[in-house]
């Protein structure tokens, strides 16, 4: 009969702890890549995560997977963050402000449980209203959707058809704030020179 107070050896449990984890890591990673995959295209899948807690699990899982990896990986990962940080450190005040409130904004909308499509399109509309993205992206991205209403009207997907028109409407906006933008920018660099 074995011995329930034999004594474990912290070594080997820590190896077995760490293997496990970087085995599970990347089935995780699949099945929340896969999730948030069909979320976008089916309503009743989305409403069955509570999202914010599973966004949460991904970042605290891979900050445990980071942690597993071996020495030279560590190394490589700590490069890698100096390199982020060096780049980090050299943004102006006015830059980090812009980040801080997409970043405020981003996550009040995943509190509020907002729809993994819409929080992209948001992320988009943020990004390329602060930061000044070509127009143009947004306008293709309107008249994709523009265009993909009558196809989904002909296949009597009358609730897909709704939603690409509404997000056809979405990226018209972020155009229209876009180019404005632009226009300020070019008159700024018109007056400065």
């Amino acid at each position: 009969m074995p011995n329930p107070f034999k004594r474990i050896d912290s070594k080997i449990l820590e190896a077995e702890i760490k293997a496990r984890i970087r085995g599970a890591y990347f089935y995780f990673l699949g099945f929340y890549l896969l999730s948030l995959i069909v979320a976008f295209f089916s309503k009743t899948w989305s409403g069955f995560f509570y999202w914010p807690a599973f966004h949460g699990s991904i970042i605290f899982f891979t900050l445990f997977f980071v942690l597993t990896l071996e020495p030279n990986f560590r190394v490589q990962f700590r490069r890698y963050f100096i390199f982020v940080y060096f780049k980090l450190s050299g943004l102006s005040r006015r830059t980090w402000l812009k980040i801080l409130f997409i970043a405020a904004v981003l996550i009040f909308s995943l509190f509020k449980e907002i729809y993994v499509l819409d929080f992209l399109v948001l992320l988009y509309a943020l990004i390329s209203f602060f930061f000044i993205f070509d127009s143009r992206y947004a306008a293709g991205a309107a008249l994709v959707f523009l265009a993909s209403c009558p196809f989904l009207l002909i296949f009597k997907k009358d609730a897909l058809a709704e939603s690409a028109a509404i997000y056809a409407y979405y990226f018209l906006i972020i155009t229209v704030l876009t180019q404005i933008r632009e226009l300020k920018k070019a008159e700024k660099n018109l007056k400065s020179s």
